[in-house]
């Protein structure tokens, strides 16, 4: 026995959309159910997709996403008497120096990599992402850009591509067996950025729960990052800002303007071998020192 066709709809219907299958007497509607699908940060896209990528030669890349004509493979035992259905698209055998992607050369970015044993670590970008994302197969040609016959979209094979795992499925071959026409290649893009788990990592240095914190250091503070929780350690920078110790200034201090107390002073509050300038008038202009009868008083700088 084996699911009848409206079993494998309705399971996929309300799958997508977030509803347990409970009958095949029930609408999507009448599920009251929930459920959902499975994914794995590991295989989530962590970087932003450009809507308009480059697509003028091979190995072109745009921000996260690199365009790249895949190399097509039957799959076997996917055969049936009206054909080949089944193919699979795999990295150029040279694509380690063609691209110019810095992950090129370690796993799963090697030569002739196949797309679907990655299970998501090599994705190809869906249309979802823009109509520029439209995967492109041909039949014949070579490795260069464009060579060969493109299939159509619509072509009366009615073809279909997964985008996550590279595989290529055409529901009426041109023909049997190993048939001129069968495709050869696809052109789409590959995402190369970082999934989400790495994001995650590096954005909280342990793995663990992000927080996230914007931190500007003006001149004379400086800010340090103490561990992996964000813990922000901000110390003064001495050759900037003057500092105190207890009440008493360290260092050089200059003033610009003049010296007064906000409170009652008691003791000396100058000491120094030399003063210079006006030392005898109050903020105001005052004279805060005054001559008594047959009393002259002067200043200077002794």
């Amino acid at each position: 026995m084996s699911y009848n066709s409206t079993t494998e709809r309705l399971t996929s219907l309300k799958k997508l959309s977030g509803k347990a299958h409970t009958s095949n007497d029930k609408g999507l509607a009448n599920e009251g159910l929930p459920s959902g699908i499975t994914i794995s940060s590991t295989t989530v896209f962590g970087e932003a997709i450009t809507g308009d990528p480059s697509n003028t030669a091979l190995y072109d890349i745009t921000g996260q996403v690199e365009y790249i004509r895949f190399p097509v493979t039957y799959i076997a035992g996917t055969d049936t008497s009206s054909g080949r259905h089944g193919f699979e698209l795999k990295l150029p055998s040279d694509y380690e120096s063609n691209s110019s992607n810095p992950n090129a050369g370690t796993y799963p970015y090697q030569n002739g990599q196949s797309i679907q044993i990655t299970s998501g670590s090599l994705q190809l970008v869906p249309t979802s992402f823009g109509n520029s994302y439209e995967a492109k197969p041909f039949y014949g040609g070579t490795g260069a850009k464009g060579s060969g016959t493109q299939i159509p979209i619509l072509d009366e094979r009615d073809w279909y591509l997964d985008y996550f795992n590279g595989i290529f499925f055409q529901q009426d071959p041109p023909g049997t067996g190993d048939h001129a026409e069968n495709p050869d290649f696809v052109e789409a893009f590959l995402y190369i950025g970082d999934y989400l788990d790495t994001v995650v990592a590096n954005v909280t240095g342990s793995g663990g729960n992000a927080s996230f914190l914007n931190l500007t250091a003006s001149n004379g503070v400086t800010g340090t990052l103490a561990n992996s929780n964000t813990q922000i350690t901000l110390e003064i920078d001495d050759s900037v800002v003057a500092t105190l110790t207890g009440s008493v200034f360290s260092g050089h201090v200059g003033v610009t303007g003049s010296i007064h107390s906000t409170a009652e002073v008691s003791g000396s509050i100058l000491k120094a071998s030399k003063l210079s300038g006006s030392l005898t008038t109050l903020e105001n202009g005052d004279p805060y020192l005054l001559a008594g009868s047959n009393i002259s008083l002067a200043t200077g700088s002794d």
